[in-house]
């Protein structure tokens, strides 16, 4: 995460899937502004708790598919995404697939261009209606040609 917001001169991050705050916690003092977007009411509250004092910690409660608009329309410059694959249930095929393309379509449809980095990409199965890494990158160079998609330690870059 550091390296890439150093890399492209990014300020800010914006998660998805805050669960305990742990990324949020450890990414503190790397960045101006820090938005995550917890689904879970109770984890969301927590974080919001365990964050007050950082003015420049926000906590969203909600689906990121509702959340997400709201996120971007803060942004005045290009930011760091962090969207955690947890928090589409790929494990258990029990999340809601739609969360991550209607994200995507977001991110990289808004006026900047984003960095959007994607958490445990071997998630990306193929099967169960999870798309495969490889119908992720086709999608997204097809539909935005100027960005690049590859997978490195587990992590799909989005650059």
């Amino acid at each position: 995460m550091r390296e890439y917001g150093e890399r492209f001169g990014l300020r800010t991050l914006v998660e998805t899937g805050t669960y305990y705050g742990e990324m949020v916690a450890a990414m503190r003092r790397e960045f101006e502004r820090i938005y995550s977007i917890e689904f879970v009411p109770e984890l969301a509250e927590r974080a919001q708790r365990k964050f007050a004092r950082d003015t420049h910690i926000r906590i969203f409660c909600g689906d990121s598919r509702v959340v997400m608009p709201e996120v971007l329309a803060l942004l005045d410059t290009p930011a760091l995404f962090w969207l955690d694959a947890g928090y589409y249930g790929w494990v258990g095929k029990q999340g809601d697939q739609q969360r991550l393309s209607a994200e995507l379509e977001m991110i990289l449809g808004h006026r900047f261009a984003h960095i959007i980095l994607l958490d445990d990409a071997r998630g990306l199965t193929g099967r169960d209606g999870i798309p495969s890494v490889r119908d992720v990158k086709e999608h997204i160079e097809a539909k935005f040609p100027t960005r690049k998609v590859e997978v490195q330690y587990d992590i799909l870059r989005v650059t």
